[in-house]
């Protein structure tokens, strides 16, 4: 207890006694054979002797278990109240060769982050070339059948004994030894044994040589719960709002509109300010700015300005990137939001990706309708105060700081309009001429009931599957496929050609995706109708040639780290805790590669770990998941952080297998786990590259997808 003397326990609770006698077996080490011994001590539910200094309490403990004939260097962690040890107790100990770390609240989780520290030290003593390992759990509360008495029975196999004090018996096939531990014991037999050897504290650091007489540790017990550096969210960034002024005319007064807006941000808890912006669409006029909104007209019927509103806050949300721990707003005040239209699939597709859309009409803005309302399967509102520091991170680009002199082999987009004819044979020469080598990938749109196109695959192009649009405005739909394309290309150099009739918002389009690092190689023109020998000259020379001479940037919202480019040749190791199962394990996991290939990652370890609970998996899926190569793991629904800690078990035993040290992808929806931070704060100090990234971000990659969920549910 804090306070008392330094070399006495602070423990009040009486030890459990002996019910047989110990009998030595072992008095002599092995030096050819170095061996060690770790012992987990539960002080909180097993208290450290009455009237024993620490350094007995370490002799003591370190002559029991020579007793069982475990000889070699020996490490004690002491899970302990930290209450009734203070800092100069603390020293006491730690100067005696005992280390002391707060026990954590309830059994369950201090049976989570002592198992995954007993894991963590087999992983550093296997490492340190220890042939010999013995583990002992000092616990009077290891249930029978539970998950941490599971975890034990599986240490039995790296380690030559595992001793525990048991309160019942253990089961007759079970690997665990049922140890009667009580260092009660007469300080001069202590000193009369001839078990008894003086510790040079020297030799029983269990850290790695520095060359020079001394050891270096490295521990996860070097930093505690309490200095973990936290993620905090960030506050919403500036909000946009687009208003529909034919629905709701705003000419006569358009600063009430602007309070209008104002007053629905507050209303739903958010600050609007300076970085507000109102942006309406009317019938006629001109583009201009009145009392802080921006007036733009927009020829044609009701469709067309639904429709251009809808380019434009697509565009607005790829310039103005969102993130869980930087959220965007953007408010729409129209009629056009109606059920089964590319306008709410776009909107839901935002929503999915951190962007909180507001949705109202004038006369009740003051309590607007979220999106989130109409997808009760995402919703941000709910995210955890503080989650894994890894999701700010995320999955960079290898090569997303500058890619000059590799344009010319990145991969060559080509959005089609098939109502412009194109002999690809020719785009293939002019594509050749112009010093483009990289594969060439063709998105044809054609309207739902045109059935005449042929596609021809040859050489270096390949067809993806061809979008039916029942509207006439299908001009839109490529412009929206073509931005969400780039939303899903971060970090990654690309080429786009644009084969199509010159269209509204087309310009602006293709002057963001510039503006993103994207390399703009054909747009439309009014010259060029179709591609063909009539026109391959006027083709050719607008067609643009690789950039040469001055590095392009890529923007990309990952962090690329240190240890991502040193690792970058290294495995990949891939998890995925799983909200929902999915019902196609083989494309998912054919995206994941693909993903990680597109962002540089060669070495991709063929084995894919999905968590899931129990109640959301059948025997039918479990077949489906075996034929697609995945190993799903079945979690019981009751533990819910069962899927962690059994994910980070999974790690360490990676890490114990592979000769280097692999990079770890953890694919997740952000959540809480203070236990997480240090495990994963651990493997990093152990020179392992642990990731966590968004499954939306892995699924859509790369591609035109607006919503990863065509991927986790398609049939």
């Amino acid at each position: 207890m804090a306070g008392e003397d330094e070399n006495m326990s602070s423990s009040p609770v009486e030890t459990v006694k002996p019910d047989c006698p110990v009998i030595p077996n072992c008095s002599v080490k092995r030096p050819n054979f170095p061996e060690c011994i770790g012992v987990f001590w539960d002080v909180v539910d097993f208290p450290f002797p009455e009237g024993l200094s620490p350094n007995m309490i370490y002799h003591t403990t370190r002559l029991f278990l020579h007793s069982l004939g475990c000889c070699g260097d020996m490490l004690i962690i002491a899970y302990v109240d930290k209450e009734q040890f203070d800092d100069k107790l603390v020293r006491a100990y730690e100067d005696a060769g005992i280390d002391i770390v707060p026990r954590l609240a309830d059994n369950h989780t201090w049976c989570r982050s002592t198992s995954l520290d007993i894991a963590m030290w087999e992983l550093d003593m296997r490492n340190e070339d220890f042939h010999g390992k013995t583990l002992m759990v000092l616990s009077k509360e290891i249930e029978k059948e539970s998950f941490f008495s599971t975890f034990l029975e599986s240490m039995a196999c790296p380690c030559h004994h595992v001793f525990v004090t048991l309160d019942h018996d253990p089961s007759p096939n079970s690997l665990l030894e049922r140890v009667c531990f009580d260092l009660l014991l007469e300080p001069d037999s202590l000193v009369e044994s001839t078990f008894y050897e003086p510790i040079d504290q020297s030799e029983t650091s269990l850290g790695s040589s520095d060359g020079k007489g001394k050891r270096e540790e490295v521990s996860i017990y070097d930093f505690s719960y309490e200095t973990m550096p936290s993620c905090p969210i960030i506050p919403e960034l500036g909000t946009c709002v687009f208003w529909d002024g034919v629905d709701f005319p705003i000419n006569n007064v358009p600063y009430h509109a602007y309070t209008l807006a104002q007053l629905a941000l507050e209303a739903h808890g958010l600050l609007p300010g300076a970085s507000t912006s109102v942006v309406a669409y009317i019938n006629e006029g001109s583009e201009r700015k009145v009392d802080g909104i921006t007036i733009i007209p927009c020829q044609g019927d009701d469709e067309a300005r639904s429709h251009a509103m809808l380019v434009d806050i697509v565009l607005w949300a790829m310039e103005n990137p969102a993130s869980y721990f930087r959220p965007r707003t953007l408010l729409l005040v129209s009629e056009s939001i109606k059920q089964e239209t590319d306008f709410l699939s776009a909107l839901e597709a935002l929503h999915e990706r951190h962007y909180n859309v507001l949705l109202g009409l004038p006369q009740d803005l003051s309590e607007p309708m979220t999106i989130e309302s109409l997808d009760k399967d995402c919703r941000p509102s709910q995210r955890p105060e503080r989650v894994v520091g890894g999701f700010s991170n995320g999955v960079a680009s290898l090569d997303g700081e500058g890619f000059c002199g590799s344009i010319a082999e990145a991969d060559t987009m080509i959005f089609w309009d098939v109502h412009c004819p194109a002999d690809f044979s020719i785009v293939d020469q002019v594509l050749e001429k112009k010093g483009y080598i990289g594969s060439v990938i063709i998105k044809p749109y054609v309207h739902e009931d045109d059935d005449s196109m042929d596609k021809e695959t040859f050489g270096r192009f390949r067809f993806k599957s061809t979008t039916r649009v029942g509207s006439a405005k299908y001009a839109t739909r490529m412009l929206l496929d073509m931005i969400f394309w780039a939303m899903n290309n971060d970090g990654m150099p690309h080429n786009l050609m644009l084969i199509s009739k010159p269209s509204d918002k087309c310009d602006a389009v293709i002057q963001a995706l510039e503006r993103r690092g994207i390399n703009i190689v054909f747009r439309p023109s009014h010259h060029v109708a179709s591609v063909d020998q009539s026109t391959v000259s006027r083709f050719g020379s607008l067609c643009e040639s690789p950039p040469v001479g001055a590095e392009k940037l890529i923007k990309q919202s990952r962090v690329l780290t240190d240890l991502s480019r040193e690792l970058a040749w290294d495995d990949v190791v891939v998890f995925w805790l799983v909200d929902n199962c999915p019902t196609h394990p083989r494309k998912i996991w054919c995206n994941i590669k693909s993903a990680l290939e597109k962002k540089g990652y060669r070495s991709i370890i063929s084995t894919f770990t999905v968590y899931i609970d129990k109640r959301n998996f059948s025997d039918e899926m479990r077949h489906v998941f075996h034929k697609a190569g995945v190993h799903a793991k079945i979690i019981p629904e009751e533990d819910r952080l069962g899927k962690v800690t059994t994910m980070l078990l999974d790690m360490i035993s990676w890490r114990r297998g592979l000769w280097r040290p692999p990079n770890f992808l953890v694919i997740s929806e952000p959540f809480e786990d203070p236990i997480c931070d240090m495990v994963v704060q651990g493997l990093k100090l152990r020179g392992c590259n642990v990731l966590f990234e968004l499954p939306r971000y892995m699924l859509t990659f790369g591609s035109s997808r607006w919503s990863a969920k065509s991927v986790l549910h398609a049939i």
